[in-house]
């Protein structure tokens, strides 16, 4: 049969802890969620937003280092007082960023180089969440070869430290050469001595 249930029965009866009393469970008061939209740049400093909850607007403070799906969990907030005060759980979910990609305490962005910079190498201005730094690169740079900056990614929610900026380096040709510049290429690319890269593949 149906194992004794009566009153209110299926599955509302889920969720009567051994107290008996309604939005318990184990005898503890049910959690209450909440759900906290944000930038990337506010997931990387910290910030606050203002909640609903039990019918009260609340300040909650978000850590820095959150990232979509991170639970954050506030003992009390969730209303209620006493024995009865309820703990108010954050769920963070992060918005993509149009120039970083995330990969845990990781950011990884694409920037872009002049063929002289790729050529003879250069100090690149990069913007971080921190700030702008200045990237070296060495002499004959290639397309698409990648940069670690240590210390430059997302705080660490659970620890200290910061995790790292992989810089992939696109280099940028110029658009269209003037017949004096394209006479200069012409004689400076016969000067340099270039395997056939294909002869490999």
């Amino acid at each position: 049969g149906a194992g004794g249930m009566s009153g209110a029965g299926g599955a509302g009866s889920d969720l009567f802890g051994f107290d008996g009393e309604p939005g318990h469970m184990n005898g503890k008061p049910t959690p209450v969620e909440a759900e906290v939209d944000l930038s990337l740049e506010e997931a990387y400093h910290g910030t606050e937003r203002l909640v609903h909850v039990d019918g009260k607007r609340l300040e909650v403070q978000v850590p820095k280092g959150v990232e979509t799906g991170s639970r954050i969990r506030l003992k009390g907030k969730g209303g209620g007082s006493g024995d009865n005060a309820r703990d108010l759980h954050l769920v963070t979910k992060v918005r993509p960023h149009a120039v970083f990609t995330r990969t845990g305490a990781d950011l990884t962005r694409e920037v872009p180089v002049t063929l002289k910079e790729a050529l003879l190498g250069a100090q690149v201005p990069v913007g971080t969440l921190k700030g702008r730094v200045l990237l070296t690169l060495p002499p004959s740079t290639q397309n698409g070869r990648t940069f670690r900056l240590s210390g430059q990614g997302m705080p660490k929610l659970r620890g200290s430290g910061y995790g790292d900026l992989y810089v992939k380096v696109r280099v940028v040709l110029p658009q269209s050469l003037e017949e004096p510049a394209r006479q200069a290429a012409e004689r400076f690319l016969d000067l340099v001595d270039q395997p056939d890269p294909r002869a490999a593949s």
